[in-house]
């Protein structure tokens, strides 16, 4: 099992629901108003500011894992945008323990 922690701008919240429901992912937590500084810089820590960020974690196979984040990346190519609203995605290893 994987921990997907997928990082995304507010104003592509729609993509990333959508590619939770392709996929079958019927459980996870959602964080809005995510800030930090990343490769395109700092995200704007106001309440739904233009610059804020959201975030996912879910708990998935490792065989979804790897598709979700092939989904990303065809995403980001497409989009072209170099970086501000592109998907993030990292992958942690995964142990259920209660």
């Amino acid at each position: 099992m994987k921990m997907l922690l997928i990082v995304f701008h507010q104003s592509i919240v729609e993509h990333s629901h959508a590619l939770m429901k392709e996929y079958e992912v019927s459980a996870f937590t959602e964080l809005h108003n995510v800030a930090g500084r990343g490769e395109t810089g700092p995200t704007v820590q106001f309440f739904l500011s233009p610059g804020s960020n959201s975030m996912i974690l879910t708990a998935v196979s490792e065989q979804l894992a790897y598709r979700l984040i092939d989904a990303s990346t065809r995403f980001n190519a497409k989009q072209g945008t170099g970086g501000h609203h592109d998907v993030h995605q990292f992958v942690l290893p995964c142990e259920q323990a209660v």
